[in-house]
């Protein structure tokens, strides 16, 4: 009876680890797309700080937000090394091959706009929205747990869940005098309040994540 719960046992250690190496291919993509995501956004954040015909508070904003991901970039790169795939809400391969499709839609049209951006045809309020999708990404369960896996692992004292959390609350706070009627501003603060509510069921159920400093 023992040698049969042996050979069981460790034949499910062998299925887990091929699912592991499956998924860690599809997680590698999504971290690509990542990656490339962000450098799209750091573009058109530098163009849009370039603007002279959109409003001074919001090319500021602009800057800052192009610094940041400029920033941001480092961590991939370091990211791509070391991320070990732990599955923290419970994905199916399935659910994967979703999110790396819709990633792929939101790559080709942010491709689009840019084409569009360098020919400057873009106004100020296309400029807003897509300052909102661009950064939809982040709030997403799996660059959650990309990122929060990644300050596990860490050695620096600053939380880069925390500092995206920080830039995207700064963010909602200058774009509200020109999204009081554009819906997407109401789903970008209920999505900013499931980030941090996903964040804090993180901390508390690994506890070994380090809070920055206050």
């Amino acid at each position: 009876m023992v040698f049969y719960q042996y050979v069981y046992s460790a034949f499910r250690q062998l299925i887990q680890s091929r699912n592991v190496k499956k998924e860690m291919k599809e997680i590698k993509e999504i971290m690509d797309m990542g990656r490339k995501l962000d450098e799209l956004a750091f573009e058109t954040y530098t163009l849009f700080s370039k603007r002279e015909d959109f409003d001074r508070s919001l090319v500021a904003l602009w800057s800052d937000m192009a610094e940041w991901k400029k920033s941001h970039l480092k961590h991939w790169k370091k990211i791509s090394k070391s991320f070990v795939y732990r599955n923290l809400f419970n994905r199916s391969a399935d659910d994967l091959r979703i999110i790396i499709k819709q990633l792929k839609n939101i790559q080709a049209e942010h491709v689009e706009f840019m084409r569009r951006l360098r020919k400057k045809r873009i106004r100020q309020e296309e400029a807003i929205s897509q300052t909102i999708l661009n950064e939809f990404c982040l709030i997403t369960d799996i660059f959650l747990e990309i990122f929060y896996s990644y300050d596990e692992s860490s050695t620096e004292r600053s939380s880069c869940v925390e500092e995206c959390e920080s830039h995207l609350v700064k963010m909602a706070n200058t774009l509200k005098p020109y999204l009081k009627m554009n819906p997407l501003y109401a789903v970008l603060l209920r999505s900013i309040v499931e980030l941090k509510h996903k964040y804090n069921v993180l901390l508390t159920s690994s506890g070994k994540m380090r809070k920055a400093a206050v």
